[in-house]
């Protein structure tokens, strides 16, 4: 029924479609493929990747324009597929054959729910930022989508433990893929800002194992600053807390907990001090009046004249009026 090269071709594409399902992920999946994993010995690395030592300079650059020309033929040659796969369903429905129709069918759903993202490694953004995404108008489908996913975050939001469920962190997912929804397929519409600071919300506190190091939260939060300098949320005050607390990167922690002092961020007073707080504690250890207290030295109690020194305390002499140095004025009683 089908040529030797049909064969060949079907089966290469399957093999990147698969391929594709298992690493389409945003966040980080630290179970690497044993042949990733085969090195020749160990390479020290920085937060940001960089070879250190002696290692050999790895050119990032050169290997994402190679991955990401990969990935477009790949999307290419996946419409292609599609189209095939529509063929061969329609083909075996004529023939009656239902079965294998239903297998075509459900190849054909699979390769179509692929979602080839902007991935974090290949940007320093968010992966749905770009330059057309500006809260400008009120579009209600993109509401309803909007309603719907802070109807879901808001039945877990306040939970003690929230993060720590599965069933609330099914929830919080299921929200996040609808507030990326409209970032995607709604770029002007007013609430924008507001998606950009829920998803940060969400990597922030359901969703740990898909950012382990808080960077999409971070991201997501500085866009939404980015995208409504007024925002009615705290995006500079979380992403501060999350450099300060999680990061423990004191300068970018007093850049933005000044800038919710500047911005008088949403109106919230109580995170305001608390900015104010810990500018002061970051900036001067020392001097900072939030320092523990120092108690002074307690003095002994003072005794009458003629009461006796307790036991071990060594008895003062008494000191003369006449000095025994020249020149030094009498100790006045």
């Amino acid at each position: 029924m089908f040529t030797s090269n049909s064969r060949r071709v079907l089966q290469a594409l399957t093999l990147a479609g698969a391929a594709a399902i298992f690493i389409g992920c945003e966040g980080i999946n630290r179970k690497h493929d044993n042949r990733v994993l085969e090195l020749s010995g160990p390479v020290e690395t920085s937060r940001t990747g960089q070879p250190g030592g002696s290692a050999e300079m790895v050119d990032y650059p050169e290997l994402i324009e190679r991955m990401e020309a990969t990935r477009q033929s790949f999307l290419a040659v996946r419409e292609q597929y599609i189209v095939r796969l529509r063929e061969i369903e329609r083909a075996y429905l004529i023939a009656g054959d239902t079965v294998r129709a239903d297998w075509a069918r459900n190849q054909r759903e699979t390769v179509e729910k692929l979602e080839l993202k902007t991935y974090p490694y290949l940007t320093a953004e968010a992966p749905e930022q770009r330059v057309e995404v500006a809260p400008e108008q009120n579009l209600p489908a993109a509401d309803d989508i909007y309603n719907k996913a802070l109807t879901l975050l808001n039945e877990v939001r306040g939970v003690p433990l929230a993060g720590h469920l599965e069933h609330n962190k099914k929830k919080a997912r299921e929200a996040l893929v609808l507030f990326k929804r409209v970032l995607e397929e709604y770029p002007k519409s007013d609430k924008v800002d507001d998606c950009a600071f829920f998803c940060g919300e969400i990597y922030k506190e359901y969703l740990r194992d898909d950012d382990p190091d808080d960077e999409l939260a971070i991201r997501y939060y500085r866009w939404a600053a980015q995208l409504d300098p007024q925002t009615p949320h705290a995006a500079r005050f979380q992403c501060a807390a999350v450099y300060d607390f999680r990061r423990h990167d004191r300068a970018k922690a007093i850049e933005l907990y000044h800038q919710v002092l500047e911005t008088e961020e949403n109106g919230n007073m109580s995170n305001q001090r608390f900015a104010a707080t810990r500018i002061e504690q970051l900036t001067d250890e020392e001097g900072s009046h939030l320092r523990p207290e120092v108690k002074p030295l307690a003095r002994p109690p003072t005794r009458t004249a003629g009461q006796p020194a307790p036991v071990g305390e060594p008895v003062a002499m008494p000191v003369s009026d006449e000095s025994s140095d020249a020149g030094e004025p009498p100790v006045q009683p």
